[in-house]
């Protein structure tokens, strides 16, 4: 890669990075007014939470995250709990700071998953499977809520912008047909190596199809288990969020939100989609009959949690680990 190059791309990440976070900032300054209410009014409500409400929510959020950690080391046969949570944490702090950190995040867990021992291989097994079940459990919320709408009357929280999630269930199918089928999984690496040259796709495609086939028919008891236990606990900790501020919302109407929210974290345009989750999450509990200061402090607690509190403790846990591999380069060093 020449300097110019160097240097081109490294004004375009700087520019994105800057609009992405004029973007989530003006999306967040905006959310009063978006939902009907003033920050004044949201502080009033955010003032009821208590320091042991707090402590409360942060064990049910932290045990969301042990439960998905289950999901995370049965797609990779070997990984622990603990390093599974790891993974979790530092990634998101990485992808939730960067605009499209989630490239940045995987680069990340990628690196550590290596230093672990597991192969590339079977760190594209992992990566593939997370993704299709994380994406797959997001599509399966939602599908649940729209069945429900006709009795929850809660339609309306999908009704906006609903084509623009499209091309998300036609990856989800795409990616069922190659799994069902390695005739298909040949067929679109052919065609995409025709658009992407030297990408293999041909040759690599069938082999990951094999690899996540053989990872969900091992570990697939636990991945369903982890991941409705990961989709419960978050929406009980949606719930914990409304019930410390005191503000009544009843839980067919939480679950939609839940939906919405699911929803809005597919659009990658601001890091950990910030400022588009909370406008949109709280416009449709608006719409449901919601209390307006409410909802905004509701969702912003709740975000605290799944969004922010994430990039410290993910960052502390990337720092612990970085400084042990520096321990262990420098044993290396001195016993060689």
């Amino acid at each position: 890669m020449s300097e110019l190059e160097r240097h081109t791309g490294w004004r375009r990440r700087l520019t994105t990075s800057v609009l992405s976070g004029l973007l989530t900032a003006t999306l967040v300054v905006f959310l009063p007014r978006a939902v009907g209410a003033t920050w004044a009014q949201i502080g009033d409500v955010l003032a009821r939470v208590s320091l042991v409400s707090l402590l409360l929510l942060a064990v049910v959020w932290i045990s969301g995250l042990w439960a998905h950690s289950f999901v995370l080391a049965a797609s990779l046969p070997g990984l622990t709990k603990r390093r599974g949570l790891t993974l979790s944490l530092t990634g998101s702090a990485v992808a939730n700071v960067l605009p499209l950190g989630g490239a940045v995040g995987t680069a990340l867990n990628f690196s550590m998953v290596r230093r672990w021992g597991f192969t590339r291989r079977a760190f594209g097994g992992f990566l593939a499977v997370t993704t299709l079940l994380n994406v797959a459990s997001k599509l399966g919320v939602i599908a649940v809520a729209l069945a429900l709408a006709p009795i929850l009357h809660s339609a309306s929280a999908f009704r906006s912008g609903g084509l623009l999630f499209l091309p998300v269930p036609v990856a989800v199918l795409v990616g069922v047909w190659i799994l069902a089928d390695e005739r298909a999984a040949t067929l679109i690496g052919r065609t995409l190596d025709k658009v992407f040259r030297r990408s293999r796709l041909a040759e690599r495609l069938p082999r990951f199809r094999r690899t996540t086939l053989h990872l969900m028919r091992t570990g697939w008891r636990t991945m369903t288990v982890g991941m409705i236990a990961y989709l419960a606990l978050q929406l009980a900790l949606l719930w914990l969020c409304f019930h410390v501020l005191h503000v009544p919302l009843g839980l067919p109407v939480l679950f939609t939100a839940l939906a919405v929210e699911r929803l809005l974290t597919l659009v990658p345009i601001t890091p950990g989609s910030a400022g588009i989750v909370e406008v949109g999450t709280s416009a449709a509990l608006v719409a449901l009959g919601g209390d307006p200061a409410g909802v905004a402090a509701g969702l912003l607690l709740f975000r605290g949690f799944t969004f922010l509190m994430e990039i410290p403790v993910g960052g502390i846990l990337l720092a612990i680990w970085s400084s042990l591999q520096h321990r262990a380069s420098r044993l290396q060093a001195v016993a060689g």
